[in-house]
């Protein structure tokens, strides 16, 4: 299938609003075994690009940090993270057919099959984490804008949270605009946690931006 096909067939249908929950997760399914292969087509460099920034803010100890993946795909940001020193990483997707590609690599320490939305994750224990990362998941119909609280409580006080995404969801998404970045600005100002960066590039896939989006749990 040629890049136009494929975009029209899935990644149009994926960030589309008519879809329920068991039909993303049967295109996921049925996407998994040429994902990566695709998204090499489509010039994706978020992992990339959120991989060089969780560098920067640990620039040592890499070993000791317990890390989730969110969205984790077949495991490209983990093989990102893996070969810059990381290894104690969690993934979490919605899709079993992408976890069963992600568990072939040997990455993850555990994996978890579920959408992350607002509500509390039961299998996640307040503070769990060093590190959460989250790339490309930000899309009409997937990661609701008030996941943060639920992403906030479950990483240690002193944390990252870093975003990689396409820039535009959450500036023309009805999910997200005047939604997501109002509530990081209220959970600063409520303490609990505080920005270290929001910055934009080039190159999120072709024709179309990314934004890095970079906070601090307090």
């Amino acid at each position: 299938m040629d890049k136009e096909s494929l975009y029209d067939t899935t990644v149009k249908q994926l960030i589309s609003q008519n879809l329920n929950t068991e039909e993303k997760t049967k295109l996921y399914n049925d996407w998994s075994s040429t994902y990566e292969l695709n998204l090499k087509q489509f010039g994706y460099a978020a992992n990339s690009k959120c991989s060089e920034v969780i560098c920067k803010y640990y620039p040592e100890n890499r070993e000791n940090i317990v890390l989730l993946d969110v969205g984790a795909g077949t495991g490209f940001l983990a093989e990102e993270l893996a070969s810059k020193g990381f290894k104690t990483i969690d993934g979490l997707d919605p899709s079993p057919g992408m976890l069963k590609e992600a568990e072939k690599k040997k990455l993850y320490r555990n994996v978890f099959c579920s959408y992350f939305t607002s509500q509390p994750l039961p299998f996640f224990k307040q503070d769990s984490f060093d590190l959460l990362a989250v790339v490309g998941s930000f899309n009409t119909g997937h990661i609701p804008y008030d996941a943060i609280i639920e992403m906030i409580r479950i990483t240690k006080p002193g944390g990252i949270i870093c975003i990689s995404n396409r820039r535009s969801p959450f500036y023309e998404s009805s999910d997200y605009v005047d939604k997501f970045f109002p509530l990081c600005d209220q959970l600063e100002k409520e303490g609990k946690w505080s920005k270290e960066e929001i910055t934009t590039y080039d190159g999120f896939m072709e024709n179309a931006d990314g934004i890095i989006i970079v906070y601090r749990v307090k």
